[in-house]
């Protein structure tokens, strides 16, 4: 396995020199490749939606009572409730997107939020008032309205795309993340917003799926990635709290069936760690938070990810994640590159202070 050489604050202190991560794939002029960088992670991890014979119809299925009921979040917003309707080999499904779009703010960036669901609208980590007033237009997804957190694969629209008989089938996060592709296609085809401002969110599990999403759908602009940890934004190799094993053994439906046979216990052997992830999305955005009591998480973790997906950014001639002496301390915000990173405060949660990061990376604030 050739190793990628790159420079990292963690080094020295938390982390050996020595730590061997993967290079990233490349070409035959020995150019960082991205295509092939994301093949292999997504072949090993998170599986394939195949698209072959897939119908897709859209549906405006709006409760002309809704604004009513919530009070038409102080006049801020126009509401759309988009029903997905697939069928693909006389299998159907179907899921629903409540999007928000501001009506007393002009310039705006489009965000698809994964979101955990709630029967009412704002729930606890879309703040649909605030995102209105913060110029972000909000397509909200409930992720299980798409496929059900557990090892089902016989509800939703898992059965249109997962077979785990087949061990590179996909897992969960694909199926989610298939899912907010499907409804960024639709906003740019029906000119709700344009590529260079479509970006998707989520938290925990949903932030795995937002980094996961913004890597294999070049559509997006870039993704906003909070609190996602193992198999996400961070380092699987020597990684505290949360690791491979532990995930797999509680979560093996996130996963291909031959990435829990062949990685358990045994991180070392992948040909590839979470950097390839984040690789991927270069030469676009990536925003991530990480939370100072998340043990579980990982916040050096993290850190590394960014720090090694950063060679990727520089092949391309971008900055990837600003050089600087030290991790941010917690509060702190490394925010001047094409990855930014937040050290916030607290507990494993989305907070309206990752919204704030949020929404000031993408107006250009940055720290002085």
């Amino acid at each position: 396995m050739k190793t990628l050489k790159f420079d990292s604050v963690l080094f020295g202190t938390r982390y050996d020199k020595n730590i061997a991560l993967p290079d990233f794939i490349r070409d035959e002029n020995g150019k960082f490749d991205r295509e092939k960088t994301l093949e292999i992670i997504l072949k090993e991890e998170y599986g394939y939606a195949d698209e072959t014979d897939l119908k897709v119809k859209v549906s405006d299925v709006t409760d002309p009572d809704f604004d009513n009921k919530f009070y038409l979040f102080c006049g801020k917003t126009k509401h759309t409730a988009l029903k997905f309707d697939l069928e693909k080999n006389g299998k159907k499904a179907s899921f629903t997107c409540d999007l928000f779009v501001p009506t007393k703010v002009k310039d705006y960036e489009t965000v698809v939020m994964l979101d955990f669901g709630n029967p009412f609208l704002p729930t606890k980590y879309c703040p649909v008032e605030e995102l209105m007033d913060g110029g972000i237009s909000v397509a909200h997804l409930s992720y299980e309205d798409i496929a059900t957190d557990n090892d089902d694969f016989t509800v939703g629209i898992a059965p249109l795309f997962s077979d785990r008989n087949d061990p590179y089938s996909a897992g969960k996060l694909t199926l989610w993340s298939f899912a907010a592709s499907l409804v960024g296609r639709y906003l740019l085809e029906n000119g709700y917003t344009t590529k260079d401002k479509l970006y998707v969110a989520g938290h925990s599990r949903l932030g795995k799926t937002a980094l996961l999403t913004a890597a294999r759908d070049e559509n997006f602009a870039g993704c906003m990635v909070n609190c996602s940890g193992c198999c996400g934004a961070a380092i699987s190799r020597d990684k505290r709290g949360e690791t491979v094993e532990k995930i797999t053994n509680v979560f093996p439906y996130w996963f291909t069936p031959h990435f829990n046979a062949t990685y358990k216990a045994n991180e070392n052997a992948m040909p590839f760690d979470q950097h390839f992830l984040e690789a991927a999305v270069a030469p676009r955005k990536i925003f991530v938070v990480a939370a100072s009591e998340d043990d579980w998480a990982d916040t050096d973790a993290q850190y590394l990810c960014s720090e090694a997906a950063t060679a990727a950014y520089k092949e391309l001639g971008l900055i990837g994640l600003y050089a600087q002496e030290k991790r941010p301390d917690i509060g702190e915000k490394n925010d001047k590159g094409d990855i930014k990173f937040f050290h916030r405060d607290g507990i494993h949660f989305f907070s309206r202070e990752d919204w704030k990061f949020y929404i000031d990376c993408l107006h250009g604030k940055k720290n002085p």
